[in-house]
């Protein structure tokens, strides 16, 4: 899913810096005056940014640049994102299901392991939880309680949703 952000992302911002190349070379004088525009929001006298109109219009590669950072408030993705995003959702599947079944790896009994996925699974929320909100800024308690809260109602969701389809 991540990855196909990531790809959606890099085809957006092709297609906007296309547009806007187009735009630049068809109607210079109206993309001059969107520089302008845009400067003149930061409270830039017209005598200050003439000079830096000129010297974008010297220069395509930084005009478009600055239209694409500055007008659509575009920002050029990393083109390995959508690779890296790809490898860290997996990696994170991975691990994050490994939690829950780890008890039954070790105990024999299935309602003893399920109790045992219950706490582990629980306690890994909360861990997690504690670190997103130290992390984040927020409160860590806090997080860690959400955390292991939205957790514990999606799963007995998820639990409830297994019941009604089995019957």
């Amino acid at each position: 899913m991540m990855y196909l952000a990531a790809k959606s992302e890099a085809d957006h911002y092709a297609r906007e810096m296309k547009r806007e190349q187009e735009e630049i070379l068809a109607v210079p004088e109206t993309e001059a005056a969107e520089v302008a525009e845009i400067l003149a929001q930061y409270g830039i006298e017209p005598h200050e940014y003439s000079p830096v109109v000129n010297s974008l219009r010297k220069n395509p590669q930084a005009w478009l640049d600055f239209m694409m950072r500055f007008e659509l408030g575009l920002e050029k993705p990393d083109p390995k994102r959508a690779l890296q995003s790809a490898f860290t959702i997996a990696l994170a599947y991975v691990l994050g299901g490994l939690v829950p079944l780890f008890p039954y790896m070790f105990i024999p009994k299935a309602l003893d392991a399920v109790v045992a996925s219950v706490v582990v699974t629980l306690f890994a929320l909360f861990i997690f939880g504690y670190g997103k909100g130290h992390f984040t800024g927020s409160k860590p308690f806090k997080s860690a309680f959400e955390t292991a809260f939205i957790g514990a109602v999606a799963s007995a969701a998820a639990f409830c949703l297994a019941k009604v389809v089995q019957h």
